[in-house]
């Protein structure tokens, strides 16, 4: 990425006022300009093109995928690859989400991303551009320039050092800087920024986890002593393979928990304070939005966790954690950077897994009508784009099917699933719902349509004639 940013970061850190004291210029709930489109306009022209699109194309749009799910191969996706365009071409996909396996460069990535656009807009079989999205925090953990020699130069500043050392405007500037370079790679969507408040990590009984892995890769080997009497030769033969077979199931149950424990989420929230998560949430937003390239496309941003994981982030995506909050304090502290992200006007916000204990426990957050339809979208007046946390993860596959997982999800309020496990089971079982009218098409539909406006007014879909 480019050198300024390394430079203001600096900057900011060796310079800037601590904390976040001062307020946002404003946390009206706008989108910036964009070509000449309005929200009315955009969501005009989204009901004139809903009006002629199949189920399957409605479908598709309500899917986010990694792209590596998408062609399912060993290697990462790192080009335009002929198995993933004839994938996009059957499942007509609403979203691709790329991380640091993906990219080695910038010409690597502005290639491949180059050519997936090409691709979809001359394909006939494709009728709505894609969202290309990934993760860029500006730091830390969850940052592609980290990981990248070519962008490194905002691969040190974590939003943790962010909300400590940055005034409003430098985290506006800094987003919208970041907005300005995702862009230029070829991204239209980012997966932040985090509006959780800092919380002291909540003890689990970690035998669940060890029962969630077993759940998936099986037990652990045991050693069958032979049913006649062998030569000593054979006996330590016999207990090498063993200890090599325990060795390599160790391995790979190490291998599994680390891909999907959450370390360091604290490093990708901006304070403990919620006023201060609220003015650095709003304020990175702004600046994302106030990026867009030549052709007038803007960021989209997707706000997280809601409705806060902070305190159970380490072991969520492995097993079912609640959260005993009440509802007066989630109001007062979890909900407040949430409600400023969406004055803000992010785009999306992504629901996690975990499970309010006192409001509905019984299921996922993202899995329930009454934190999406009834807090998100009703009590919050969230009108953007609700997106589920990855489907594929071992909290959701070891309670649900995958088509389960994905009917209850729009059912309950999510417009876009992100990565279900299985991509033609999720496709099968949401038309075979719409089929049987377990799910009315009229609420795709709806979901369709928000993701429509949103692609329209970002111009990641501009209009003809534009």
């Amino acid at each position: 990425m480019k050198k300024i940013l390394c430079l203001f970061l600096v900057f900011c850190l060796c310079f800037s006022l601590t904390g976040c004291g001062s307020e946002p210029e404003s946390t009206e709930n706008t989108k910036p300009e964009s070509g000449a489109q309005t929200e009315d306009s955009a969501l005009e022209a989204a009901a004139g093109l809903l009006k002629t699109m199949t189920l399957e194309e409605k479908i598709g749009q309500l899917l986010m995928v990694d792209v590596d799910k998408l062609v399912n191969g060993k290697k990462p996706v790192q080009e335009a690859l002929p198995e993933l365009l004839e994938a996009l071409d059957k499942y007509k996909v609403g979203g691709l989400v790329f991380y640091d396996q993906n990219i080695k460069g910038v010409e690597q990535v502005q290639t491949m991303l180059r050519q997936i656009k090409e691709y979809v807009a001359a394909s006939p079989q494709i009728r709505i551009p894609l969202y290309l999205a990934t993760q860029e925090e500006g730091g830390g953990r969850n940052s592609i320039a980290a990981q990248n020699d070519e962008i490194r130069s905002t691969g040190y500043i974590s939003p943790s050092e962010m909300g400590k050392n940055m005034t409003v405007e430098q985290l506006e500037d800094t987003g919208e800087i970041i907005g300005e370079e995702l862009l230029n790679l070829g991204f239209n969507m980012n997966f932040a920024p985090v509006a959780d408040v800092v919380e002291e990590e909540k003890t689990i009984d970690t035998s669940a986890v060890e029962e969630s892995v077993v759940a998936v890769l099986g037990k652990e080997p045991e050693y069958i002593p032979p049913a006649k009497k062998i030569s000593k030769a054979k006996r330590k033969k016999k207990r090498r393979a063993y200890k090599k077979r325990l060795q390599a199931y160790q391995e790979k149950y190490e291998r599994f928990v680390e891909s999907y424990m959450e370390n360091n989420y604290c490093d990708s929230c901006f304070d403990s304070d919620e006023e201060k998560v609220s003015e650095a949430a709003a304020a990175m937003i702004q600046g994302m939005h106030a990026s867009h390239t030549e052709d007038g496309t803007n960021l989209c941003t997707v706000l997280k966790m809601f409705p806060g994981i902070c305190s159970v982030a380490k072991y969520h995506k492995l097993v079912p954690v609640g959260i005993d909050t009440g509802l007066s304090r989630l109001r007062r502290v979890n909900f407040e950077p949430f409600a400023a992200g969406i004055d803000a006007g992010t785009d999306v916000v992504m629901v996690s897994h975990v499970s309010l204990n006192k409001i509905d426990p019984q299921v996922p957050s993202s899995l329930s009508a009454v934190i999406m339809s009834d807090l998100l979208r009703k009590e919050l007046g969230f009108r953007g784009i609700i997106m589920t946390e990855q489907m594929d993860l071992s909290v959701v596959t070891a309670r649900y099917t995958t088509g389960e997982a994905a009917v209850k999800a729009i059912v309950s309020g999510a417009d876009m699933i992100y990565n279900p496990e299985n991509i033609e089971e999720a496709v099968t079982a949401l038309r075979q719902a719409v089929q049987t009218e377990e799910i009315d098409e009229k609420v795709i539909d709806q979901a369709v349509l928000r993701i429509l406006q949103n692609k329209i007014l970002r111009e990641v879909y501009p209009l003809p004639g534009e």
